[in-house]
Formats: structure tokens, C-alpha cells, sequence
């Protein structure tokens, strides 16, 4: 009888640990605070603006984007130049961008793209250089 009681009570507070151990993981995200998604209005409206920056005759602006205060990061691709990350320190309709990036990185040059990023975009917000630079070394 103690013994199940036992098996029970171990069960239970492995059940526990499991649960607390994925739910502080998950909170300990870069993105925590991060606005990752566009709505298909808003990214009709960013195409022509980023393409006639960027000087292609047309720009994909993708769902997933990056935002913290004014800044902005969006994901464009186009038939003419490489899929890139734009950065923005400003509404795209009222300034230039800051900085591009693009290419393929590895999860061991997080801190360098992250560093990349403070760099080539000056006063851009800590959280969303590390949550850009998380995602483009660890995110599928």
C-alpha cells in the first residue's frame, strides 16, 4: 500500500518537474515580448513601399516580421535580388531602411549576428537584435 502511494506521489511530482521545466524554457524565449506576425493588409500596404526602396519592380513582404516600439524587421523576397531581412527604425512609409541582411546562419553565430546587428543598426532595441538573431540560427 506505500508503495503505491509511493509510485504515486512520484508520478505526480514528475508530472510537475516535466511541466515546470517546458514552461520556464518557453518563457526564457529571445522573442518574449517580440510582435512576429503581419496581417495580409499591412503586408499589401509594406510591398510596393520596401520594392521601390530597395529598387526591384516587386517585393513579397512575408507574414513573419519582428517588431519592438518603432523598430521593424520584415522578411521580403523578390524575383530580382536575394531574400532578405529588412530593418527599420521607422514606419517603412515614413523612412528608409537602416541596414539589410540576409544568407543562411548556424546556431553557434547567434552572438555574432546579434552583435552584427547592434552594430549595423544603431539604437535598435537589445530584445529584438537577440530575437532576430535567434531566430535565423535556431528557428526552422
Amino acid at each position: 500500500m506505500n508503495f503505491l502511494r509511493l509510485s504515486k506521489h512520484l508520478l505526480l511530482f514528475s508530472f510537475l518537474a516535466f511541466l515546470a521545466a517546458n514552461t520556464s524554457a518557453r518563457a526564457a524565449s529571445p522573442c518574449d515580448g517580440v510582435k512576429r506576425t503581419l496581417t495580409s493588409e499591412r503586408r499589401a500596404t509594406l510591398a510596393p513601399i520596401i520594392a521601390g526602396q530597395l529598387n526591384v519592380k516587386k517585393a513579397n513582404v512575408r507574414k513573419q516580421s519582428f517588431r519592438v516600439s518603432l523598430w521593424s524587421i520584415y522578411y521580403v523576397e523578390s524575383e530580382e535580388n536575394d531574400d532578405a531581412y529588412v530593418f527599420y527604425a521607422h514606419d517603412p512609409s515614413a523612412s528608409r531602411y537602416v541596414t539589410i541582411w540576409g544568407g543562411a546562419a548556424t546556431s553557434d553565430e547567434e552572438q555574432a549576428i546579434k552583435a552584427w546587428v547592434l552594430k549595423n543598426a544603431p539604437g535598435i532595441p537589445h530584445r529584438l537584435a537577440g530575437c532576430f538573431a535567434w531566430h535565423v540560427t535556431n528557428e526552422p
